[in-house]
C-alpha cells in the first residue's frame, strides 16, 4: 500500500525550517517579511544549501529520509535571482487504518492482568521525487517572482505555479506582500485503476514593518480553496459490525492570519515568536504558538532552542464509530481534537568563511481527546485504559550545509 499523502506531507514538512517544496509555503508571508526585506539588498549573494533529514514516529508508525539540495543564484539587481529545490523522499512504515483500536490484555507473574490498546495500522512504502523553479527580479520597489513546482509519488502527482510580488514602502520601513497559486493533482490509488483529480487555489497577503533597529512586525493572511477529489483512499470508517470506505466533501475552504514578532537583544541574541490561527469549512480550527531564540555565541556559533504548542478541533464529519452510514465520514487522526507539544534545539557553527554547518533535533508528543475504549476491554482488568490514533510521539533530526558565495 502506498503512503497516505497527507501523513507524509506532515512529516516531511514538520521537520522543515529553510524549505519546502509547497508553493504557498515560499510566498515571503511566511518567513514573516524577512526575506522581503532582505530581498531589497542589492548586492549580488548566491547561497548553495543540503539538507538531510531524518523523521520517525514511534511504534512502527511513519518514517521519512529526505535529502534535499537547493540553488538560489543571484544575477545582480538587474539580472535578477534564480532558484532550484529539488528533493526525494523515502517514506516507510505504518499508518493507522480508521479501524477501532482493540485490546491487548498481558498478565504479570503475580497474576494482575492489565490491557493496552492496540491501533490497527496499514504497512507502507513510497518515495517522492519533487523539484520547485523560481525565478524573481527587482523591478523599483517591487520584487516579483513566479514559481513552477512538480512532484511524483507511487500514487500521486502534483504540478503548480505562482506568483507572488513583495513592495517596498515609506522609505524602506514596510512592505507588502503578497501572491496567489494555484496546483493540479491527480490521485491514482494502488487499490483500484482509478484517476482522480483535485485542484487547488491559495492566495496570501501581508504586511511587514520595521518598528526600529530591534522590531519587525508581520501579519499576514490566507485563503485557499481545494476542489475535487479530497478523500483518502486508504481509509476506512467502522460502520455497525462492519467498515465503510471514508468520504469527505469535494471541497474544502482554508484559511489562516499569522502574526510574527522578532526583537533583537544586546547579548546578539533573538527571539522570534508566531502566532497562527487556522479555521476551515469542515469544522477544524487549530492553534499554533511558535518560539524560536537564536544566540550568537562567539563569532562562529548560533545556538537556537524552539518550543511549539498546537492544538486543533475535529472536522465536523470526524467519527471514531458509527451506528449506521452517513453522507460524510471519516476516522482519519488527522481530523481529530489533538494537541502536541514540540521541544527542539539546532546548533550552526560558521566552518569557514561562507559556508555554515548546522544540526538540529526535535522531539514532538501529540495526545488524542478522542479518547476511546478498545475493544475487547474488561472494566475487571487492572489499567483498562483508553487510547487514541493521534496519540504520537516523533523525533526529527536535520543536518546541513549552507555556502555563501
Amino acid at each position: 500500500m502506498a503512503a497516505p499523502r497527507e501523513v507524509v506531507v506532515a512529516a516531511i514538512d514538520d521537520g522543515r525550517r529553510a524549505s519546502s517544496t509547497s508553493l504557498l509555503r515560499k510566498l515571503p508571508w511566511v518567513a514573516a517579511g524577512l526575506g522581503a526585506l532582505a530581498a531589497r539588498d542589492v548586492q549580488a549573494q548566491s547561497t548553495l544549501d543540503f539538507r538531510y533529514l531524518f523523521y520517525k514516529e514511534a511504534g512502527g508508525r511513519t518514517q521519512v529520509l529526505n535529502p534535499d539540495i537547493s540553488l538560489r543564484q543571484d544575477f545582480g539587481e538587474s539580472g535578477g535571482q534564480l532558484s532550484l529545490l529539488l528533493g526525494y523522499d523515502t517514506i516507510s512504515g505504518a499508518s493507522p487504518t480508521g479501524a477501532y483500536p482493540t485490546s491487548d490484555t498481558t498478565s504479570s507473574a503475580s497474576g494482575v492482568s492489565t490491557t493496552t490498546g492496540h491501533i490497527p495500522l496499514a504497512g507502507y512504502h513510497d518515495t517522492r521525487k519533487s523539484g520547485t523553479l523560481s525565478y524573481a527580479r527587482k523591478f523599483g520597489a517591487h520584487l516579483p517572482s513566479i514559481d513552477l513546482s512538480y512532484s511524483r509519488e507511487n500514487d500521486y502527482l502534483s504540478k503548480s505555479m505562482g506568483f507572488s510580488d513583495a513592495w517596498t514602502m515609506a522609505h524602506g520601513r514596510g512592505t507588502l506582500h503578497f501572491g496567489a497559486s494555484a496546483s493540479r493533482d491527480v490521485v491514482t490509488p494502488v487499490t483500484s485503476l482509478l484517476d482522480l483529480r483535485k485542484s487547488s487555489g491559495s492566495y496570501a497577503a501581508g504586511w511587514s514593518w520595521i518598528a526600529g533597529e530591534r522590531d519587525l512586525f508581520d501579519i499576514s493572511m490566507s485563503l485557499a480553496k481545494l476542489t475535487g477529489y479530497l478523500d483518502d483512499p486508504y481509509k476506512i470508517v467502522p460502520v455497525g459490525t462492519g467498515t465503510l470506505p471514508e468520504h469527505r466533501p469535494d471541497s474544502r475552504s482554508r484559511r489562516a492570519v499569522v502574526g510574527k514578532y522578532a526583537h533583537h537583544f544586546d547579548v546578539r541574541g533573538a527571539l522570534k515568536t508566531s502566532y497562527r490561527f487556522y479555521w476551515d469549512d469542515w469544522g477544524i480550527r487549530a492553534h499554533t504558538l511558535d518560539l524560536v531564540y537564536d544566540q550568537h555565541v562567539g563569532n562562529r556559533w548560533i545556538v537556537s532552542p524552539e518550543v511549539r504548542l498546537y492544538t486543533q478541533s475535529d472536522a465536523s464529519f470526524y467519527t471514531a464509530r458509527l451506528a449506521a452510514p452517513r453522507t460524510f465520514l471519516s476516522a482519519d487522526y488527522r481530523l481529530s481534537p489533538f494537541s502536541s507539544l514540540l521541544g527542539g534545539l539546532t546548533v550552526s557553527r560558521e566552518v569557514r568563511s561562507g559556508l555554515w554547518a548546522n544540526v538540529g533535533a526535535t522531539m514532538q508528543s501529540q495526545r488524542g481527546r478522542d479518547r476511546l475504549t478498545p475493544l475487547g476491554s474488561s472494566p475487571e482488568v487492572e489499567d483498562a485504559g483508553s487510547t487514541s490514533s493521534a496519540d504520537l510521539d516523533t523525533t526529527t533530526v536535520t543536518v546541513g550545509l549552507s555556502w555563501r558565495y
